[in-house]
């Protein structure tokens, strides 16, 4: 579980120095991000390709995924300030134990994701939940990895703050 928290400092000193009252505590943004499961499991893909470009000696090749995972990142926020999500954005690294492994020159992880959200808005103290299907390819050719899900969200005041969870993948 991972907490962002950034003060929204502007917000005081605008209410200190006007003869309004000023919050008794800044509004902070505080969210709590759970996969569900906590460990998602790879399976062996079907029917989702990706292609490597050829050159003018070499042909185009099209290669079908061979693992698969799904899981579901659930948001919670408990510090009081409402923010819209913008961004969703994944990347997949291969991994032993939940430890990246750096692939070896020339080599690089291949994968792409689908998303499914509950909404765009996660309202103050409210939760919201975004499901993913994640098909990758890595240079080891294991099916053990580590999915970095991360969060860019909005607030009213056009503050943007950031956070991320790794869901570790077993084989």
């Amino acid at each position: 579980m991972r907490r962002v928290v950034r003060a929204l400092t502007s917000l005081v000193l605008v209410g200190a120095t006007s003869s309004c009252s000023a919050p008794t505590e800044p509004t902070q943004l505080s969210v709590d991000l759970t996969s569900t499961p906590a460990a998602a499991t790879a399976v062996a893909s079907k029917g989702v390709f990706y292609t490597i470009k050829g050159d003018d000696t070499h042909p185009d090749q099209t290669i079908e995924y061979p693992w698969k995972a799904s899981f579901k990142v659930s948001l919670q926020e408990t510090g009081g300030l409402a923010v819209d999500i913008t961004a969703v954005n994944v990347r997949v690294q291969q991994a032993s134990g939940g430890i990246v492994i750096t692939p070896t020159t020339g080599t690089v992880e291949r994968y792409e994701f689908n998303s499914s959200a509950s909404g765009n808005r996660l309202e103050s103290k409210g939760t919201a939940s975004v499901g993913f299907e994640v098909w990758y390819d890595l240079p080891n050719k294991g099916r053990e990895a580590l999915v970095t899900v991360g969060f860019t969200f909005r607030d009213e005041n056009s503050s943007t703050y950031s956070d991320s969870l790794d869901v570790r993948v077993t084989p």
